[in-house]
């Protein structure tokens, strides 16, 4: 055999052995790659898991100390005539993620922050038209106290029925919330929200 086509069979099969090598490595370099990829998406999750917990946790403790007690102690036809202020965005690791909510893999779980929120969100928005009720209802009871004309006095009234009507809807919202708070969190909590992360 001819030394040239001896040395061409080894170079090919040099070059053969060194793609396949190359293929290999890049190979086992992409799959690196995505595992890193997907271990980084896992931490991601699980932060943002663990930061809605706490806003949630934190949120509900302190509207329970400041409204939810006042909502639960309220008697039956009584309405409630104080003004709940709502001046900030309390929901910032919710709306601040919203794009990363439906890489959530546990549809339930995602489901149910959804929905939780959602019913928050509400919530505040009921405690603003209560507000507004509260206004009204304090506005005809200042205009009766200086004109002393019954027309203001039967305003006054029917905005305190109004007020009564409303804190009926208010618990009742209020009781729904507190049991979809507690589902969430313990939901989160078998997630493992309250583990550390590992770096």
């Amino acid at each position: 055999m001819d030394s040239n086509i001896i040395s061409g069979l080894i170079g090919l099969g040099g070059a053969c052995i060194g793609g396949l090598i190359t293929i290999i490595v890049a190979r086992q370099s992409f799959e690196n790659q995505k595992k890193q990829a997907n271990d980084n998406e896992k931490k991601l999750i699980q932060s943002l898991l663990q930061a809605i917990h706490d806003e949630i946790e934190t949120v509900h403790d302190r509207y329970q100390e400041t409204m939810g007690i006042k909502l639960e102690n309220l008697q039956d036809d009584t309405g409630l005539t104080f003004y709940y202020p709502l001046v900030s965005d309390y929901f910032s690791v919710y709306n601040g993620n919203t794009f990363l909510i439906g890489r959530i893999d546990n549809n339930d779980l995602r489901k149910q922050i959804i929905k939780t929120y959602t019913l928050l969100k509400g919530m505040v928005d009921s405690f603003r038209l209560n507000n507004d009720l509260v206004h009204k209802y304090e506005y005809s009871l200042k205009i009766y106290d200086e004109t002393e004309k019954e027309i203001h006095k039967q305003h006054a009234n029917g905005h305190y029925k109004l007020l009564i009507d409303y804190a009926k809807t208010l618990k009742e919202t209020h009781k729904n919330i507190k049991q979809e708070i507690a589902i969430l969190l313990r939901t989160l909590r078998k997630q493992g929200v309250l583990s550390e992360i590992e770096k």
